[in-house]
């Protein structure tokens, strides 16, 4: 059986839409065993594709640094007889990583994805009119079409919204502030749905976890699930919510795991950037048109103007109206 190794260390985003096309091309391509090596924390993302499986990478001990890539290398030769590599990532690491298997005296080919940086610079800082660049998952299809296997990969539309909302889970941070709905305004979202609404909140750190503690306290109808869970059970729960409310970042790209709607809200990033949830394309993207925008392709870089208007001129009141059939 041809084994074909993919690269995808992080984040937890990037992995989530991987995982969604992986489970595509597996089925597309039984015949082929991939090996997806990335964080042991992702492994439930690829849960029920039989052909697949996860090999974990643990940077911060067993492969840290550039012994850790060389023994990384030792590794996956020792484990697999490896006919191919895709890698998805294309920073510092995989790049290294696939040197070692271009020196090796096998023969293996070897595709890497073309992130489209220059297209994201000018789509931040360029004069001329924006327009939508290719999504991730096209990206990460395409690298597989390199490597001359099938991958046919057409997101189904994640249909918005049922007829009757009861569960709306709300994922209110991002790792930066430049993707943050400001908390005060957030707090007020959850205010307007507090009545009529079960609301569940993920994600965060244990900052995150005791702003989110306080709002559960506040609200009758808010409940905490940041720390409490398993990523399995958290996925678990997600797929029984109605809609979920994402900031631009990884509850969107779960909710998509799991076929969810989710209503994405952006502030420095900008959908056209290519990261959309997976299925989520025709699915509520709330933003503010402005000429500043997008000023970052990742959100982390500091607003020039100093007031994150992009994310505070966005009422509350906006926000909830769109998770209303």
């Amino acid at each position: 059986m041809k084994t074909i190794l993919i690269l995808r260390f992080s984040a937890m985003g990037d992995a989530a839409i991987a995982a969604s096309v992986m489970k595509e091309i597996a089925a597309q391509n039984p015949d082929i065993r991939f090996v997806f090596a990335t964080r042991a924390f992702f492994d439930p993302f690829f849960d029920g594709v039989s052909n697949l499986e996860v090999f974990p990478v643990d940077f911060k001990k067993i492969y840290k640094g550039l012994k850790g890539l060389l023994r990384l290398y030792k590794d996956l030769n020792k484990n697999y007889k490896i006919d191919a590599i895709a890698d998805l990532h294309d920073v510092l690491r995989s790049k290294l990583l696939t040197l070692c298997f271009r020196l090796s005296f096998n023969k293996i080919k070897i595709a890497t994805i073309n992130k489209g940086r220059k297209e994201k610079r000018a789509l931040c800082y360029g004069e001329t009119q924006k327009t939508p660049l290719k999504s991730t998952w096209q990206r990460y299809t395409e690298v597989f079409q390199q490597l001359k296997i099938k991958a046919v990969v057409k997101p189904a539309p994640i249909p918005f919204l049922p007829e009757k909302v009861k569960k709306i889970g709300v994922s209110p941070f991002a790792q930066h502030k430049g993707k943050v709905y400001p908390p005060e305004l957030m707090e007020k979202v959850l205010e307007l749905l507090n009545d009529n609404y079960e609301v569940y909140l993920f994600g965060g750190g244990k900052k995150e976890q005791e702003l989110c503690e306080k709002w559960q306290t506040k609200y009758s109808n808010v409940y905490s699930l940041v720390g409490k869970k398993t990523l399995v059970e958290e996925l678990e729960f997600i797929s029984t919510l109605d809609v979920m409310l994402s900031m631009d970042s990884s509850g969107m790209h779960l909710a998509s795991l799991c076929g969810i709607p989710c209503v994405s809200v952006w502030g420095a990033t900008h959908p056209y950037s290519g990261f959309v949830g997976f299925g989520q394309e025709n699915n509520p993207q709330i933003q503010l048109e402005l000429p500043c925008r997008p000023c970052s392709v990742y959100g982390n870089k500091p607003c020039k103007y100093k007031n994150y208007r992009c994310l505070y001129e966005i009422s509350p009141e906006e926000i909830v109206n769109s998770l209303k059939f």
